[in-house]
């Protein structure tokens, strides 16, 4: 009979086991994102999801058995430090407190308090350099470590560069996500659904400035290099070698910001240009600045 299969082994006898769980669950508490194997990541999201259920219940039962289950945070002070007496965290000077009970049911609980679960996220992060191991980063959602939170930004400020030029303001074409693929939508839907007006707020402005900032890397780079040549114009009388140039060369296998990864060195080895993908013809792959994409389906070029 299958008995005491409720979680993974991970290698490791019972007790060696438990206390490597703790130390990761309490590791994600405080720092709010760790990178360990995919197995391992898996398992601590499962426990620091409890955890936080019994910070958002406040009872003493609860703080009894989160204070049997946590350990200190990582970095804390010893006994005889002078500065073991501070209670919460100082950016200052670096010195983690002694307990993770305050942090867990004052601040996490009312970060969560409308969130009904879900307060993990993991990402895959590759192969482990040696023995292959997938790796994988753990993040506390909503938080000011959360992946998935600041990579969103930066796609929407790609996505909507172009709408950007067009209307000037991120706002006006953000409130119902104007311009951005359907399943950018939904992921934004997806992690902006607990936010509040400031929240948003601030996500906006980060797309913004990642925006302004690929719109100030092709005003520095003066665009792509690339030849001004007419078909009416005869062969003999067009732009020769010795003709002035200006713009940005454009190497082999180069990636630009924000450009993917299909004309790099790796999409080259992986063969990205000659896969064509499911129910598409053609994809124009060419590189190319953001500024000089082509505007989603559906958006006029005219300004509105």
């Amino acid at each position: 009979m299958k008995h005491g299969i409720s979680q993974r082994k991970l290698g490791r006898m019972p007790a060696h086991r438990i206390a490597l769980l703790r130390n990761l669950v309490s590791a994600l508490l405080h720092h709010e994102t760790i990178k360990t194997t995919l197995p391992k990541a898996k398992e601590a999201a499962r426990m620091a999801e409890k955890i936080i259920t019994l910070g958002k219940k406040g009872t003493n039962p609860a703080k009894s058995k989160a204070m049997a289950y946590l350990m200190p945070p990582h970095n804390s002070p010893t006994p005889s430090s002078s500065a073991s007496s501070s209670s919460t965290f100082d950016p200052e000077t670096f010195v983690a407190p002694k307990s993770l009970l305050p942090k867990l049911f004052n601040h996490l609980s009312a970060r969560y308090v409308d969130r009904p679960g879900g307060y993990t996220r993991i990402h895959k992060f590759g192969r482990r350099q040696g023995d292959n191991a997938p790796h994988a980063i753990v993040t506390l959602v909503d938080g000011p470590r959360d992946l998935k939170l600041e990579m969103l930004a930066r796609t929407v400020g790609k996505e909507g560069l172009d709408l950007i030029e067009l209307k000037g303001n991120l706002d006006e074409i953000s409130n119902d996500w104007e311009g951005l693929r359907d399943k950018t939508k939904q992921q934004v839907e997806k992690v902006l659904k607990y936010k509040n007006q400031d929240e948003i707020k601030e996500f906006k402005s980060k797309a913004k400035e990642f925006a302004d900032y690929l719109q100030a890397e092709e005003s520095a780079y003066g665009g792509i290099r690339k030849p001004n040549i007419d078909s009416e114009i005869p062969k003999y009388r067009r732009p020769g070698l010795t003709t002035p140039k200006s713009g940005k060369i454009l190497r082999a296998g180069e990636r630009l910001s924000g450009v993917s990864t299909h004309t790099t060195g790796l999409g080259l080895a992986r063969g990205a240009l000659v896969r064509t993908p499911r129910g598409k013809l053609s994809i124009d792959k060419t590189p190319r600045f953001w500024g000089q994409a082509r505007l989603p389906e559906g958006v006029s070029a005219e300004i509105a």
